[in-house]
């Protein structure tokens, strides 16, 4: 039986998605690009480093150790066949994988031989070889890698202020755990791990690229074990544990040296009780980012001031990040005067919070933010995550520009005042080492 999809077309960005769920619950989405030489597919998985502590399908209670998400990422890529990267690599493409707190994609580009990559791409996810020597071998391997991560002062400055931000939510923890608990991990849980979260209801798969949309769907009905599973109506799906996060910051200030030659400043707001999922959530997202932009980008009168007076450097920058009921605003950078930069910044704040934000310059930095939103669209790989993404959380990418020309001013107020509280932030400096360290 041929399949025949939905098509959703957004006006405002002129792109299409054409999308189909099959009954196992795999919803596979593709994104037309007429003229683009490379194609990208994604496959992705609802799961991340925060979900350590859930409710199996089969009503158990499990915490795993930190990081498991992350080695199973890894260990995927060790198939019967051999590594899934020099397999790609032998047919022209490229490839990757990463695993964020709340999801875990694979994805690879290439220009030729799409259909023997997307079958590669489909078969390695779905077919996992968890093999105990396999493990023991990759415990040393993601070792190193954790090693490498403590020696780097932007990844140790970013961790340092989220475990400063929270107290209990398990997004205070390095993506990758620790030596100490990956030592933990074994191949019995990583099944486990594998059969709770990446069954085909809990998994997106995203095309984008010049392609046959009935030649791809027929593909992927044809070549995944996931579309072709059973409905899994009424079976029970995991539950997902976490610990409720105080309102307060858990701790205010790190300080730490490290081999740099600038020092580095990473100021944090935390936000709690955020939705998760539909509009709210995406609402939650954008005006969060919207709000950090207009305070700090690089159109911003603040960030002028700081670059000319050689108070920030071309580092310098501002996010937001929303997942599994909290957020948290980051802004921050090289400096050569992190207390002096610290008090500017939560000044700026104090004093937009007073006066409000003026007509003209909402309008104005609202037409810029909707255009560089806008321009990511060239970007295949930009809508592919970014797609995926806001699809776990219910909401269609192409519906978040018509939902930001509805932000109003007193909306990015409010945001400005709930998320940035100069009563209520964090911050994480890493300083050159002393001589005599």
């Amino acid at each position: 039986m041929k399949i025949k999809p939905l098509r959703n077309h957004s006006p405002t960005l002129d792109e299409e998605v054409l999308s189909h769920e099959f009954p196992s619950g795999l919803q596979v989405f593709f994104c037309p690009k007429r003229g683009f030489k490379k194609k990208y597919a994604c496959y992705s998985t609802h799961y991340g480093s925060v979900d350590s502590e859930f409710i199996e399908p089969t009503g158990t209670r499990l915490k795993v150790p930190d990081g498991i998400a992350h080695f199973l990422e890894h260990t995927l890529f060790e198939t019967e066949e051999g590594n899934v990267s020099d397999l790609f690599a032998k047919r022209g493409a490229y490839n990757n994988a990463a695993t964020s707190f709340t999801t875990t994609a694979y994805l690879f580009a290439s220009s030729d031989r799409f259909y023997d990559n997307l079958k590669l791409l489909v078969n390695f996810v779905e077919n996992p070889v968890f093999r105990p020597e396999k493990v023991e071998k990759e415990k040393g391997i993601i070792e190193q890698e954790i090693k490498g991560y403590d020696d780097n002062p932007g990844w140790v400055s970013y961790m340092g202020l989220l475990e400063n931000l929270f107290e209990k939510h398990p997004m205070r923890i390095d993506i990758a755990g620790t030596v100490e608990t990956i030592r933990q991990i074994d191949s019995e849980t990583l099944h486990r791990c594998y059969r709770a979260f990446y069954g085909p209801a809990n998994m997106i798969l995203f095309v984008v690229g010049d392609l046959d949309s009935t030649e791809l769907f027929d593909f992927v009905g044809r070549t995944s074990r996931n579309a072709a599973a059973p409905p899994r109506d009424g079976a029970r799906r995991v539950e997902r544990l976490y610990p409720e996060e105080p309102r307060a910051v858990h701790r205010q200030e790190t300080r730490k040296e490290m081999e740099v030659a600038i020092p580095k400043l990473l100021l944090g707001f935390k936000d709690v009780g955020t939705p998760s999922a539909g509009e709210e959530f995406v609402l939650r997202d954008l005006s969060s980012e919207f709000a950090l932009e207009l305070l700090f980008g690089r159109s911003s009168d603040l960030f002028r001031e700081l670059y000319e007076s050689q108070i920030v450097l071309d580092d310098f920058g501002a996010s937001y990040g929303i997942g599994a009921g909290i957020g948290y605003g980051v802004v921050g950078g090289e400096t050569p005067a992190p207390d002096q930069l610290r008090d500017i910044l939560l000044g700026r704040i104090s004093s937009l919070i007073d006066r409000g934000i003026t007509d003209e310059d909402f309008e104005r930095e609202k037409r810029k933010f909707i255009g560089n939103f806008t321009r990511s669209f060239n970007s295949l790989e930009y809508i592919a995550s970014h797609y995926t993404f806001f699809r776990f959380h219910g909401f269609d990418l192409f519906r978040s520009v018509d939902l930001l020309q509805r932000i109003e001013k007193r909306h990015l107020e409010e945001r400005v005042r709930t998320l940035l509280d100069p009563e209520n932030f964090a911050s994480y400096v890493i300083l050159p080492r002393s001589p005599a360290s």
